[in-house]
């Protein structure tokens, strides 16, 4: 017995858990081809694929089975990045170590060029990374974009 037993206006109480469970293999309203459970049915009303077995394939797709490192943050990602490459000037030096008294002139920093982050997969870290490279231009109206169109614009 189910707990959905309402009562009408007029005093008589509805078991609806039950009336729902004895049409539950009955064709829903609409256009999606399915019955009351959620299964795919076709024209006969003959169950194609369970609701349960549609589930399951979406897990099967959604759940993530590679094999590779997920980092907690790009500067995790960064060391692990730099403990694969095989230079021998890069050293991996923890966070928190002072930095060496050199001169200003012989510090060189360069930007990470855009083709060494990831573009697809990665996990979180390539997520962060690809985000910090979005570059926003303000839109153009209809006025600015016919004046910027080259040619003669009056005759």
């Amino acid at each position: 017995m189910t707990s959905k037993v309402y009562k009408t206006a007029q005093g008589k109480s509805v078991d609806l858990g039950t009336i729902m469970l004895q049409n539950e293999h009955v064709r829903a309203v609409g256009n999606m081809n399915v019955n009351a459970r959620g299964d795919i049915i076709d024209s006969g009303n003959k169950v194609i694929e369970t609701k349960n077995r549609q589930i399951q394939k979406q897990n099967a797709q959604t759940t993530n089975v590679s094999s590779a490192t997920v980092h907690t943050s790009t500067r995790a990602a960064k060391r692990a990045q730099a403990a694969q490459t095989t230079d021998p000037e890069i050293v991996d030096v923890p966070v928190d170590t002072p930095l060496p008294d050199v001169p200003v002139d012989t510090i060189v920093t360069a930007p990470a060029p855009v083709a060494d982050i990831p573009t697809s997969g990665g996990g979180l870290a390539a997520a962060i990374a690809r985000s910090k490279i979005v570059k926003q231009e303000k839109e153009k109206t209809a006025r600015e974009m016919q004046q910027s169109k080259p040619g003669v614009r009056k005759i």
